[in-house]
């Protein structure tokens, strides 16, 4: 227990300090930042606070990814430089031209509530129904038409949203489809002496810059992004039956939940085997593995591995969303009974004891908040991280942050 303690007690010295630098060198904006995260996407201010702020400043990514969407709903490829000029045909699209925008556009129409995201990221959705091959997904070195899981896995994050801001059965099917897609990457056995093989998985069917074969050569950490996304989807198919659709995209595979979540902890599983457990590259992985034994550089930090465990473990770190009717409610915490009437609103946040939680609502301005009976102080500036409600007139959003003294608190808003 001491020992644990004391780790705590530093790990929180670490979040504080990369916090207060982050603050200092770009402000409450550079915490939705994704800069050296291949999953995490503006997590850290509905965990840690700052989250007005914070989330502002994510509009000019979003509108910006609007205007650049083609009338046809599709973006296309833009080489940055000559060699890149090789990889594909610059104004084409595939697959990973179009799902990252579609599913940064529709995760934020999920967590805000926002019509003009939802709208242009389901357009993009109807746009990739197209495409039935991963393609594209690292044109920044691979020729953009070989498959690729990273296109599966930014397709599945992409249609899994919007079915979760919709209800959409069409959307949830076409998730299923591009998760289908990515299991060919796998390896699915294993040799005795290589326990890292089994759920290990290759980046792409093809190249880097025509010349270095990516063939039996894992790279985990492409995988481990389509495995979280992967995990939110077995979620929901473990409690929604797979209906029918006119959607064009042909199943296959017939898999369970529980098979997707056995894919999910094959690939997490692999992904530990190949860490390093001791010396200086402690905790680190490696961007590549040759024939099972040797660890390539670059070494990556264990991020795309933990959030799997996390998730995996019933710790999910992602923004957890609840609606009914007009009322969106986001949070660090889950969000469990949401009710609403003429003049109330109603639910639970379960988050960690001694932490608060952040949340952010859109279609509801209240007059009062409640937390566990006591009424919240309103707040007339955008909250950091003290306890208090604000109103943002100009977005139209309500923000709380909630004490938890206890893991669960009872939340009110009346008008």
């Amino acid at each position: 227990g001491g020992q644990r303690g004391a780790v705590d007690v530093v790990e929180r010295e670490r979040i504080e300090l990369v916090t207060k630098n982050m603050l200092r060198d770009g402000g409450p904006g550079l915490l939705t930042s994704a800069a050296g995260c291949h999953i995490m996407q503006w997590e850290f201010p509905f965990h840690y606070g700052y989250l007005p702020e914070a989330f502002a400043a994510l509009e000019g990514q979003i509108r910006n990814r609007i205007r650049s969407q083609r009338p046809d709903g599709g973006w296309v490829y833009h080489p940055a430089n000559a060699e890149q000029a090789d990889l594909g045909q610059a104004g084409d699209s595939v697959l990973g031209t179009c799902a990252p925008h579609a599913a940064m556009l529709l995760r934020y129409a999920r967590i805000t509530g926002d019509p003009a995201a939802l709208a242009a990221g389901e357009k993009a959705l109807r746009f990739m129904e197209r495409f039935r091959v991963p393609r594209g997904g690292q044109t920044w070195e691979c020729p953009m038409y070989e498959p690729d899981i990273l296109g599966s896995a930014y397709a599945i994050r992409a249609y899994h949203e919007a079915y979760r801001v919709t209800g959409n059965p069409r959307w949830l099917h076409n998730a299923v489809y591009w998760a289908e897609t990515g299991v060919p990457f796998l390896y699915l056995w294993t040799l005795a002496d290589k326990p890292m093989m089994l759920g290990a998985t290759i980046p792409v069917f093809g190249s880097t810059f025509y010349t270095h074969s990516w063939l039996a050569v894992p790279v985990q950490w492409c995988v481990l992004v389509y495995s979280y996304h992967l995990l939110h989807l077995a979620e929901t198919l473990a409690h929604t039956p797979l209906p029918a659709t006119d959607s064009p995209l042909p199943l296959a595979l017939n898999f369970s939940a529980a098979d997707w979540k056995r894919v999910v902890e094959l690939i997490t599983v692999s992904g530990m085997y190949q860490q390093y457990d001791e010396g200086e590259r402690l905790g680190t992985y490696p961007d590549s593995i040759s024939r099972f034994e040797q660890r390539n550089p670059a070494f990556i930090n264990p991020e795309d591995i933990l959030v799997n465990l996390l998730a995996l473990k019933g710790l999910d770190p992602d923004v957890q969303t609840a609606r009914t009717g007009g009322l969106v409610v986001s949070s660090g915490a889950k969000i469990q009974r949401l009710q609403t009437d003429a003049q109330s609103a109603r639910f639970q946040l379960a988050g960690f004891a001694g932490e608060p939680s952040h949340t952010l609502i859109a279609g509801f301005k209240p007059g009062t908040v409640r937390v566990n009976g006591q009424s919240l102080p309103a707040a007339s500036a955008p909250l950091k991280r003290e306890p208090g409600w604000w109103w943002d007139d100009q977005r139209q959003r309500l923000y709380l942050t909630v004490p938890h003294p206890r893991p669960e608190a009872s939340v009110e808003l009346i008008h």
